[in-house]
């Protein structure tokens, strides 16, 4: 690793960089926020923090949709010595409230009125909450400007405690915790660690890297592991500046604005930009994403296979990776090297192997420190040092990992035989 904390590599780019880092809507166009007011204002959040006694290892959850604010009270967060936690803006009040509650989290920050409601609605669940930040100003929140404030003037004072939690920090340190979508029952904190995260990020950077000169936006969830890692953290490493957007309705219209180079979604996404080119026969696909982007990358579910070869046919290859919470980079197609149906050889840093009963098997520096408050839940994820992933694939003769299915979901027949669904269910959805 060439940076062993968070801090480390925040520390190192807010040195290098001048200019914008991050835009916002204001006033119908966009507002930059520079390299040197992140770094104050996340060094200011750190301090408040520590002025409201955040221990070392304390949790902050933060429910906010994709404003600048979130990378600077997570970035904060850490530097302070605590541990960030992301909620969906979307979370019921009761799924908030649980995440909340199993992750000790005594600062919990909101970012609209909405969501403020959300939490106060349950505020008397919620013993352990000492402190909610809201960036609307409300009498029954502390404003985030008045936060801020606190932080700036006691910079002096926390100056020797920040410097200790921030320099002090080791790799195997808990940084952030992500908390899984609880299908198969309550979700789990997976804990991750700054050797997570910087690791990963490095590993990325080898497979499709990005550079300062990139353009991108930032609208997929940060609570999510992979907009959290391969987008926040992936692009403070690469010096890369973000368009935050305010209203996914509106990712169209942005996109004719910002012009982005790299483009990060879901299938569905493609499938609509699809959709439109074959009915405005339009022949220019670079058209419908600006005119300047270089990089399209998918991931989440598979992407039919009439969308990958038509993109790839217009020369924008869209290119399909795996990972998951506990081990985010895992496989990744490469802009020079892919195969459709596939999620594309392993990446660096990471071994694959698939058992006999079809389970992909994934070892490497990227693996989670385990489940918050869940030893016999960790213990269930790993067999002689491989994470068990849950997922079924196959590795095909040039290296290429394909998905085809979930050991969960196996039917097994009257005569004994297990049967994935995956392959028929994919073909159902692509007609």
């Amino acid at each position: 690793m060439e940076y062993p904390t968070v801090y480390s590599l925040f520390a190192d780019r807010v040195k290098q960089y001048a200019g914008d880092v991050f835009y916002f809507r204001n006033a119908g166009g966009w507002k930059g926020i520079s390299w040197q007011r992140f770094e104050q204002e996340t060094y200011d959040f750190a301090t408040a923090l520590l002025s409201l006694d955040l221990k070392r290892g304390g949790t902050v959850c933060i429910l906010m949709g994709n404003v600048p604010e979130w990378p600077i009270s997570d970035i904060g967060t850490i530097i302070a010595g605590g541990v960030g936690v992301g909620l969906y803006p979307t979370s019921s009040a009761e799924q908030v409230a649980y995440i909340i509650n199993h992750s000790d989290a005594e600062f919990v920050l909101v970012d609209s009125r909405e969501q403020l409601q959300k939490v106060l609605s349950v505020r008397e669940q919620l013993p352990k909450v000492r402190h909610i930040i809201a960036l609307d100003p409300d009498a029954n929140a502390t404003s985030y400007g008045d936060f801020i404030a606190r932080g700036n003037a006691q910079r002096a004072q926390f100056a020797p405690l920040l410097k200790e939690r921030a320099e002090g920090a080791k790799p195997d340190d808990i940084a952030i915790m992500v908390y899984t979508s609880g299908t198969t029952g309550p979700p789990k904190g997976a804990c991750l660690s700054h050797r997570y995260i910087i690791n990963s990020v490095e590993s990325l950077r080898h497979t499709i890297p990005i550079y300062d000169t990139d353009v991108s936006f930032s609208y997929l969830p940060f609570c999510h592991v992979a907009e959290r890692i391969s987008g926040l953290y992936n692009r403070l490493y690469a010096g890369a500046s973000a368009y935050f957007v305010d209203d996914l309705a509106r990712l169209g219209e942005y996109m004719l604005e910002v012009k982005p180079t790299v483009f990060a979604s879901l299938p569905r996404f493609f499938e609509k930009i699809y959709a439109r080119i074959v009915s405005d026969a339009s022949t220019n696909v670079k058209d419908y994403f600006g005119g300047r982007v270089r990089l399209l990358t998918s991931g989440g579910a598979p992407l039919p296979l009439e969308v990958a070869e038509f993109f790839a046919a217009a020369g924008l290859p869209i290119l399909q990776a795996y990972g998951l919470t506990e081990n985010v980079c895992v496989a990744f197609n490469r802009p020079n090297n892919y195969k459709f149906g596939t999620v594309g050889p392993p990446m660096p840093g990471c071994e694959v192997r698939v058992a006999d009963d079809k389970e992909i098997l994934v070892r490497s520096e990227m693996m989670f420190s385990g489940y918050y408050k869940a030893p016999e839940e960790t213990a269930k994820m790993f067999r002689d040092g491989w994470l068990l992933t849950g997922d079924l694939g196959e590795i095909d003769e040039d290296g290429f990992l394909k998905i085809i299915g979930r050991k969960k979901e196996l039917i097994v027949t009257s005569t004994g035989k297990k049967v994935s669904p995956t392959l028929l269910e994919n073909m159902l959805k692509e007609n």
